[in-house]
């Protein structure tokens, strides 16, 4: 009894060694391991981000002297037209684990401080003696960071519904992460509150003009130098001021791309700016993201009387246009220029569904990683793939919307067309290709 005692204290003694060398072994492991990777790459970088926001400036109660913006108009009575201009760095996980090379660091980016959060910013304003030098300074210093680059490409993006100057600043540091490019983030006075959506609605129309002229801004700047160009985004509500500002963009040579992300916009709306403002001259990318999981775009078409959101439908963005264009006419009616304005766009519109790497209870979200691999390669990112899929889809609760309200039009809904789906590579590829409405490829 007692020499079986010895053996067991043995093997427990044996094995609290084994365990004491392997645990060394690891202690003394990973922190090299770590520090190698903070020397190469930090694990959180601070992005600058130049902003333009109409917002009212509301510097938090502990840190008076610190630049932050409320949620109200800059100007409650009369507008003097003069946002706010500067910089914003915020910090971002470096997920990619990218190295800070001279062209990041040229560009402003350098890495977190340990006490910092992902979310965490620091804002500085643009001054001067009046707001046009401001403006020229801003538009300054957009131009001189996009000739860092060899493309000399700059972003753009407008938040949605529901958004802080801090949240939406997150997703446009997002954005940059994944484009290293410079990015305009516009920040537009919402609410950031869910009972606050009439109010977010009328405060961004209220920022249209302030919008537009950003865009003739840029207009200015890239006629005087021909080699910037600029690609477009906007998510949820903001992609109103985008399509809003349709007139102001058309035939731009300078607009390369316009990514309209979860349009929350009526697509009756669309189709009358489509007619209009469609032209055959204009060289403009047009995507659009939607999502079957979008929840949020299915209670916006609730609020507006059942009558559906642009981002709700999978609908071929370019059969989308051709029938606004063409009011559904005959064959033997159709009009041989509009036919060939219709055949040279046709090619430059997409509808990208991306349901398959959507998240969160709502849905709704900016896959920033696949829209910028899109704007560069006109591909999904690494482990993605798009597979051609039947227009028209839509989630089920769109649907029921549509037949509650009884204003589901078949001839309207069944657009005839292909989309892309993003599909994920891997085990489930099988799973996910059998549920979905696979088109021929076009």
């Amino acid at each position: 009894m007692n020499g079986e005692v010895m053996n067991n204290r043995s093997r427990v003694g044996v094995t609290i060694k084994i365990a004491a060398l392997v645990l060394g072994l690891f202690v003394s492991i990973v922190p090299v391991r770590a520090r190698a990777h903070d020397d190469a790459a930090p694990r959180f970088l601070r992005i600058p981000v130049l902003f333009i926001t109409d917002r009212n400036l509301a510097p938090p109660k502990k840190n008076p002297e610190a630049v932050d913006f409320g949620p109200h108009r800059k100007y409650i009575g009369e507008c003097k037209h003069d946002p706010y201009m500067g910089t914003a760095y915020c910090v971002m996980p470096n997920v990619e684990g990218k190295q800070l090379d001279k062209h990041l660091t040229d560009l402003g980016w350098a890495p977190a401080e340990r006490k910092e959060k992902e979310g965490d910013f620091k804002a500085t304003l643009i001054t001067g003696n009046d707001f046009p030098s401001i403006e020229k300074s801003f538009y300054g210093k957009v131009r001189d960071e996009a000739l860092l680059n060899p493309d000399h490409n700059i972003f753009t993006f407008a938040h949605g519904y529901k958004n802080s100057f801090k949240t939406g600043l997150h997703t446009a540091a997002k954005l940059e992460y994944y484009a290293e490019r410079p990015l305009i983030f516009y920040s537009w006075p919402s609410v950031c509150k869910f009972r606050s959506y009439d109010s977010d609605e009328g405060n961004n129309e209220w920022s249209q003009e302030h919008f537009n002229e950003v865009i003739t801004q840029l207009d200015s700047l890239c006629t005087n130098d021909p080699s910037l160009k600029v690609r477009m985004m906007a998510h949820s509500m903001g992609t109103r001021l985008v399509v809003r500002g349709c007139p102001f963009l058309r035939e731009k040579p300078w607009l390369l791309e316009a990514t309209l992300v979860c349009p929350d916009i009526d697509d009756g709306l669309v189709k009358h700016y489509a007619k209009r403002y469609l032209s055959e001259k204009g060289t403009c990318m047009i995507r659009v993201y939607m999502s079957q999981r979008d929840k949020a775009l299915a209670i916006s078409q609730m609020l507006h009387g059942g009558y559906n959101r642009l981002g709700e439908c999978a609908d071929a963005i370019s059969s989308f246009a051709q029938n606004a264009i063409t009011g559904n006419q005959k064959n033997d009616q159709e009009d041989p220029e509009l036919a060939a304005v219709l055949e040279k766009t046709k090619n430059r519109m997409q509808t990208i569904d991306f349901t398959n790497i959507d998240s969160g209870l709502f849905g709704h979200q900016v896959p920033a990683k696949l829209i910028c691999s899109m704007s560069f390669t006109n591909k999904p990112s690494s482990g993605l793939e798009l597979v051609p899929e039947e227009s028209g889809g839509r989630s089920k609760l769109s649907q029921r919307l549509s037949k509650a309200t009884k204003l589901r039009n078949p001839e309207e809904l069944s657009i005839k067309g292909t989309c892309l789906r993003v599909v994920r590579l891997g085990k489930n590829y099988q799973k996910q290709i059998a549920k979905i409405p696979v088109a021929p490829s076009p």
